[in-house]
């Protein structure tokens, strides 16, 4: 058994002639030294830093979305492969002359319906994207259905009074498309001057707007939609395919769409105000006395999802042939939706636009499995929507009790 170390410096070693080791205590020097020495041959441990702290927060939130995103994929092929299968399945005994699913496999999987769902996916992600990242900042828009009907009916109306002068055909085209986004982005700055300099909860606001806006819609042209199926490019911008020839033709949102979540993408993990949406929405409080502008990162937040939405109404209103003041009813909620099943949180602080889209493609692919698999489908599509929100919150509920547990 070793013995305690004598603080006048000498050991019973060395009183016995036997020299010291490199691990004996040594002979000369004060207790100051010694101390000193010790605490240098000490590993040291390094400092829990709120950096340190922040990256295993970080890390933590990645490994939950990685997961959030393979279970929905995982969920989308299951899917799949019960509309592959469905035509067995509806001549088994309990199900044989109760459902006709004999079609079902020919009609989803045909080019066309096809083409279709990529094209409501598209639509779908480019304003759902703009809502997720409002959510990671811990905010909401719920005015984004009534703000889609405003900016496609503001774009049919300066279309075509615009149009009306003669050889302004294309002008008005630009301008009115300039328009719509003008007034998406002001709509966005007013939620978030409303909702950090006079301390609004942007429930309220964004609820404001989503009924002042689905007014202004109806009074615009009397409750009456504005025709623009006389400009073949607004139609073509939403109905058009890149090829138009050939066995595989995209429908021109789906690239839309795909430029805009490349942006997106880059924008939050690449530059400085994507990583401030992240900390405002996981700590606001510590975001702002670590010297961020957070009213500047919400105006980012609320201007991109208003712009966005304004981009929707301009292929909303190209895709119906007219500016429609009925036109996005509901569809903030299925927004909300893509981005929560994607993995946003609504307390703030998580989300992809990886995950959106995929969010975005369960939702439509369950609601086009639908229309071939249940009568009066129409129906069934609010049951189905909310039933997969609330899925998707009580799942991110779970595992991020399981992870607090850990």
């Amino acid at each position: 058994m070793s013995q305690p170390s004598n603080p006048s410096g000498s050991g019973p070693n060395d009183a016995q002639g036997v020299p010291a080791t490199e691990s004996s205590t040594p002979v000369a020097g004060s207790t100051g030294d010694a101390t000193q020495k010790a605490q240098q041959d000490r590993p040291t441990e390094p400092p829990v830093t709120g950096a340190t702290s922040d990256s295993m927060g970080s890390r933590t939130a990645r490994r939950l979305m990685a997961a959030r995103e393979s279970s929905v994929v995982v969920v989308l092929a299951l899917i799949c492969i019960f509309l592959w299968f469905a035509p067995e399945l509806g001549k088994l005994p309990g199900l044989n002359g109760v459902v006709d699913w004999s079609g079902v496999r020919d009609q989803f999987f045909g080019q066309r319906n096809l083409q279709n769902l990529s094209l409501q996916i598209a639509l779908l992600s480019t304003f759902a994207i703009g809502e997720t990242i409002v959510i990671i900042t811990s905010g909401i828009d719920l005015s984004l259905g009534s703000l889609i009907a405003f900016t496609g009916m503001v774009l049919a109306a300066v279309a075509t009074k615009l149009d009306a002068i003669p050889s302004t055909h294309s002008a008005a085209i630009i301008l009115a498309i300039l328009a719509a986004l003008l007034v998406g982005l002001l709509i966005g700055t007013l939620h978030a001057t409303l909702i950090q300099r006079l301390k609004l909860p942007p429930f309220v606001v964004t609820l404001g707007s989503l009924t002042i806006l689905r007014s202004q819609s109806l009074l615009m042209n009397r409750q009456l939609p504005i025709s623009i199926s006389q400009f073949n490019f607004l139609s073509g911008l939403a109905n058009g395919r890149i090829p138009s020839t050939g066995p595989v033709q995209i429908p021109v949102p789906v690239w839309i769409v795909a430029v805009i979540a490349v942006a997106a993408h880059l924008f939050l993990s690449q530059t400085n105000i994507g990583r401030y949406v992240y900390s405002v929405g996981s700590n606001e409080q510590a975001t702002r006395l670590s010297g961020v502008n957070v009213g500047r990162v919400k105006l980012f937040a609320y201007g991109t999802c208003s712009l966005l939405g304004a981009v929707a109404g301009i292929l909303y209103a190209g895709y119906g042939g007219q500016g429609d003041p009925l036109s996005g009813t509901g569809y903030e909620l299925n927004a909300v939706a893509a981005a929560v099943i994607g993995g946003a949180n609504l307390a703030g602080g998580q989300g992809t636009v990886i995950g959106t889209l995929l969010g975005a493609c369960l939702l439509n692919v369950i609601l086009s499995g639908i229309n071939f698999t249940l009568t009066n489908p129409s129906l069934w599509e609010g049951s189905v929507v909310g039933g997969v929100l609330l899925l998707a919150v009580l799942t991110s509920a779970l595992q991020q009790r399981n992870q607090r547990k850990r």
